[in-house]
């Protein structure tokens, strides 16, 4: 089973009121910028032979209305659409891609099969604005998952992911683009 050490975490929301504000259309947008992998250190306990890579995924964001994120604490954004058990309960969709070969000899990028129809990686993130103000917002978003253990994924596996976010439009939320990252190489050092 994969261990999911998921975070999501704001970065950057970069709006000044003493500049114009630009004019984003109310579906989210967002763009790929970069991976960044490095090694977890062991936890105490922790079998030495299996390694865990922390992959962070940055990505930029920009949204019309400002209506980003999902608080645990205000009533709305538990209630549905965005409930425990319904698709837009997480708002950050992480689908995670593994290279195979193809029959040509050449590779191709397949989905992760998971044991479980959801997958391990999506998450929620936090209300970018502290407020309900209808505003163009802009910023970066940091997605980390710690979920690669080199028992499950040997050393030299390439993966990718496919991303999009949910904004908190009701009754069905606006879904961003799709974007693509590149290609993630885990345990370089292992091979």
């Amino acid at each position: 089973m994969l261990k999911n050490g998921l975070a999501l975490f704001l970065l950057v929301v970069a709006l000044s009121s003493c500049r114009k504000e630009p004019n984003f259309p109310d579906e989210p947008h967002i763009q790929y910028l970069r991976v960044e992998q490095s090694r977890a250190p062991l936890e105490q306990g922790q079998d030495p032979r299996i390694a865990r890579d922390i992959i962070s995924i940055v990505i930029r964001f920009q949204d019309g209305d400002g209506n980003l994120g999902l608080s645990s604490t205000i009533k709305e954004d538990t209630e549905a659409p965005f409930n425990f058990g319904s698709p837009y309960y997480n708002n950050f969709i992480a689908n995670l891609l593994i290279r195979e070969q193809d029959p040509n000899g050449g590779y191709r990028f397949v989905p992760y099969p998971f044991p479980e129809l959801s997958s391990e990686f999506n998450q929620r993130f936090p209300r970018v604005s502290n407020d309900d103000r209808k505003e163009p917002l802009e910023g970066e978003l940091k997605y980390t998952t710690e979920a690669f253990d080199s028992d499950i994924f040997a050393p030299g596996t390439v993966v990718k992911f496919e991303l999009f976010i949910y904004d908190r439009t009701t009754p069905v939320p606006h879904k961003s683009n799709v974007i693509v990252t590149d290609e993630i190489t885990l345990f370089p050092d292992l091979i």
